[in-house]
């Protein structure tokens, strides 16, 4: 089944000064998002080509004797009137959580509109959380402040990147000495 929601997003193209309709339309093959919107992606953690590779694995399951689109992986497109992709984002239910959790969000740069293409992200997130029940909505971002301005606060989890016992943050050698560098009281170091 694809879901198909035309927003009107912000009225005018910034370059063209053109209205502009973009419809989500979710996916079951990342073929359909052009290389470039996940190659401008910054700081990504992941080889282009294994995102497309476990986009096509990841996106349709097996369910008794049919094959459906997977209900945790939610791979979406934007397309305009034309049905030219312009954006996508990928998405996953965190069943355990009750959480959504957006991975990667990726306009053309034609369509950001000084954050009004988060603004997109969010009413389609609410949608989706919405609609599948969800308690809370998570993004991992590399420009948390940015986000903060669209109604996303920081977690009170983090999520930590293991460098090596006994490194400091550029990898390098250091004397650990098993303390913890928070000033929140609650917080033990983990021998």
């Amino acid at each position: 089944m694809l879901t198909q929601v035309t927003y009107n997003i912000w009225g005018k193209n910034l370059k063209t000064n053109e209205e502009i309709n973009l419809n989500w339309v979710r996916i079951f093959d990342p073929v359909h998002i052009p290389r470039e919107l996940v190659e401008q992606i910054k700081d990504r953690m992941y080889d282009i080509d294994k995102f497309y590779i476990y986009q096509k694995k990841a996106c349709i399951i097996q369910d008794n004797d049919q094959v459906v689109l997977n209900p945790l992986n939610l791979l979406y497109v934007l397309t305009n009137e034309e049905g030219a992709v312009k954006g996508f984002c990928w998405m996953v239910v965190d069943a355990l959580d009750d959480a959504l959790v957006i991975n990667s969000f990726s306009m053309h740069p034609d369509y950001w509109g000084n954050g009004k293409a988060v603004k997109l992200l969010e009413k389609k997130a609410i949608e989706i959380q919405e609609g599948a029940k969800l308690k809370k909505i998570f993004w991992i971002t590399r420009c948390p402040r940015h986000s903060q301005k669209f109604g996303f606060k920081i977690s009170k989890h983090t999520l930590m990147e293991y460098i090596g016992h006994g490194k400091d943050i550029d990898g390098k050698s250091s004397s650990a000495d098993g303390e913890s560098g928070s000033d929140d009281p609650g917080t033990k170091a983990v021998p």
